[in-house]
């Protein structure tokens, strides 16, 4: 069986991409439909759409990302393909950013302002690498993490499990971990 990743932003497929290419999660890109995650919330995607229909057995969903409080809707030409008992949330709640704050040992001064101030602004605030400030791009996540700082990220995802509590459908990026 193979795996459809959806991550719901570019930063959340360049963390996935990340583990990918370390080889820190349970699957492979061998796995993946398309040997890679995508940058989608829904399956109305026509390159997903291609891609599953080439593929034309069941998958299983890995939804990444905050916010997933959307259901997915399955086309009827992926029906046969895609199930949603087989679609499972991955989060990441707050807000991504909240894993930089726990690598930076800032979780104290962050829940003194979580309640006017989102992680985001906090870690575009308080973050740096290499005196570089945090700026929600693409490019800071792979500076930080990536390389030797991939030991990093999977603490700081192993850590952040143990500070957020999830709802019972949802499950935590650490969970992918190998």
């Amino acid at each position: 069986m193979r795996y459809l990743l959806m991550c719901e932003g570019p930063n959340e497929e360049t963390i996935i991409n990340i583990l990918l290419d370390n080889n820190k999660l349970k699957i492979s890109r061998d796995d993946l439909i398309g040997l890679r995650p995508y940058n989608i919330r829904q399956l109305n995607n026509p390159n997903i759409i291609y891609e599953l229909k080439r593929y034309n057995n069941p998958v299983i969903i890995y939804r990444i990302g905050d916010t997933q409080n959307d259901k997915i809707s399955i086309p009827r030409e992926l029906k046969r393909i895609v199930s949603q008992d087989k679609i499972y949330k991955y989060c990441t709640k707050p807000e991504l950013e909240i894993i930089f704050i726990i690598n930076e040992n800032l979780m104290d001064n962050y829940e003194k302002v979580k309640s006017s101030m989102k992680p985001k602004t906090f870690a575009k605030k308080n973050i740096k690498f290499n005196g570089i400030k945090y700026d929600n791009s693409c490019k800071f996540y792979e500076m930080y993490y990536a390389g030797k700082n991939v030991a990093k990220l999977v603490k700081n995802l192993k850590d952040y499990k143990k500070y957020k509590k999830h709802n019972k459908d949802e499950k935590y990026l650490a969970d992918l971990l190998k």
